[in-house]
């Protein structure tokens, strides 16, 4: 049995999450919140919202599926997930547990996704494998090529590698936040954003 009140799903959808079903639908006592970027004013509301009685179950579940948790918003939510208000259970549904601060993390369980992308992510493999140089005359190729899904094995990789330990990894994990807000914003550039984590990543 878990002993926090929030619990991460590792999943792209809901649907594809290990939510489970009863709560995939919204109901009184169910309310999901769908966003691609979690603000502080997100979170503000959700403290209040959760301050709510259930009113025809024994608690309150509140579901969020979010792509982007930036680090101020994680903040935000630290108190309300150390002292949760009685009779409420969280779930968050987010693309990659490496997206969490270490403080949010240590309030949360977090459970298999319902999915797996199987395999090894062979991009990744041989990105931090190579010299800095070579690192970045790779990044160099993928972005003017617009090749997503090299950028995006990329990031997904150093967000699951800074995950293993993300206390040691604490400044490459800062950066693969801050590189998964920005990376597809329009206007930023994926090249300069892709080659500052790559010279934050130490060479395997």
């Amino acid at each position: 049995m878990n002993t926090h009140h929030a619990i991460v799903c590792i999943a792209d959808t809901l649907e594809d999450s290990a939510v489970p079903e009863i709560y995939k639908t919204q109901t009184v006592d169910v309310s999901h919140i769908n966003c691609d970027r979690f603000s502080i004013a997100d979170a503000r509301q959700l403290s209040i919202d959760a301050l709510q009685k259930p009113v025809n179950s024994n608690k309150r579940v509140f579901v969020l599926v979010l792509k982007k948790m930036p680090e101020d918003s994680q903040n935000a939510l630290l108190k309300l997930f150390e002292e949760p208000p009685e009779q409420t259970q969280f779930y968050l549904v987010i693309p990659q547990d490496g997206i969490l601060i270490p403080t949010l993390r240590s309030r949360v369980t977090i459970e298999n996704t319902l999915t797996s992308e199987g395999g090894k992510n062979i991009v990744f493999d041989t990105f931090i494998s190579a010299a800095y140089a070579d690192r970045l005359v790779f990044i160099a190729d993928i972005t003017k090529k617009k090749d997503l899904v090299s950028i995006e094995d990329i990031v997904r990789g150093v967000e699951k590698y800074v995950a293993s330990n993300p206390l040691k990894h604490g400044q490459t994990l800062s950066t693969v936040l801050f590189v998964r807000e920005y990376i597809k914003t329009p206007g930023a550039s994926a090249k300069m954003l892709l080659e500052e984590l790559a010279l934050s990543l130490p060479k395997i």
